[in-house]
């Protein structure tokens, strides 16, 4: 019987993984996780959990507005440098807590990159180490359009640290991610320009309810425009100027590239041990095994026509 470091190894501690591996360690399992940015993931850190802190805001202002002349009087602002300021009070400490947990309830955890040298076998941190069963859940990383000024381009992540707010931003792509914050930053008072290369938004969810969302959106001042393919963007002095294959051009101060996500699989070495993938993510069976024995995969990583979203990454961690 060949002896490993540890019963379980995931590589990735977002909610992919670390719910199986509270239920693992807790079942009497030797169990590690390996994670080269902070521990908990992009949801606990810069995603779901920040985003809805700071729709809170703009989730009151709406409520109020409904209650003007209903017992509601006098305006309310948001002042976004204030938001931030709590933001980052009650979503920073998150990751220490959460990693005093994991070490509390027994999990080792290695701070690295995980790169395949066997089936059963990684490097991280200048380590080998080694597990029967391994789960990857390392997740996606948002997509940035490989054009011209690509660099002048924002993420969700920078978006959600941003200290204070532009008189305009466009956002390139009408997905969950833009409409949620071009929603948001409209209710704190900056312009909004949303760019679509489709013929519509939220494009798999009910046609009716969309068009509801994005009249909602032009009522409010938001500039929609679709069919359109963005070509460059270009610094225009303390300005950026956005430009679609149409002749389209936005001037704006602050772009952010809502273009999707992929999955994050290219520092695995997945190649080395013959775990099949694609560009859409690693292949599982019904089960969540890849083709080789012993490694799994669970969450944003996995190739999958379900939601990518936290939810499914929570169910199929415990699974």
């Amino acid at each position: 019987m060949t002896n490993y470091d540890y019963d379980v190894m995931f590589i990735g501690s977002g909610h992919a993984n670390w719910h199986a591996a509270l239920a693992l360690r807790k079942a009497g399992k030797k169990v590690v996780l390996i994670e080269k940015d902070l521990i908990a993931g992009t949801c606990t850190n810069y995603g779901c959990n920040a985003k809805i802190l700071l729709d809170g805001a703009a989730d009151v202002l709406h409520q109020a507005a409904a209650y003007q002349g209903k017992g509601i009087a006098g305006d309310l602002k948001i002042d976004w440098s204030d938001l931030m300021k709590y933001k980052h009070q009650t979503i920073n400490p998150l990751h220490l807590l959460l990693e005093k947990q994991f070490k509390a309830a027994g999990i080792e955890i290695i701070d690295g990159t995980a790169a395949f040298v066997d089936q059963h076998t990684v490097e991280a941190a200048g380590k080998t180490i080694s597990a029967q069963d391994i789960i990857i859940g390392t997740g996606q990383r948002p997509s940035i359009l490989p054009i011209p000024g690509k660099e002048l381009m924002h993420d969700s992540r920078d978006f959600l640290d941003l200290p204070e707010l532009p008189a305009h931003m466009t956002f390139i792509g009408a997905g969950i991610i833009s409409l949620e914050f071009a929603m948001l930053v409209r209710a704190a008072g900056t312009q909004v320009t949303i760019i679509e290369f489709a013929e519509t938004a939220l494009r798999g969810f009910e046609k009716k309810y969309v068009e509801q969302i994005l009249q909602q959106m032009r009522d409010l001042g938001i500039e929609l425009h679709f069919k359109e393919a963005v070509q460059s963007v270009e610094q225009q002095d303390s300005r950026l100027l956005v430009k679609t294959a149409s002749g389209l051009a936005v001037t704006t101060d602050y772009v952010v590239a809502g273009t999707g996500r992929i999955p994050n699989v290219e520092e695995l070495n997945l190649d080395k041990v013959g775990v099949k993938f694609d560009k859409t993510g690693i292949l599982v069976d019904d089960h969540l095994q890849t083709n080789v024995e012993h490694i799994y995969a669970s969450g944003d990583v996995i190739a999958k026509r379900i939601p990518k979203l936290t939810p499914t990454a929570t169910f199929e961690s415990n699974y």
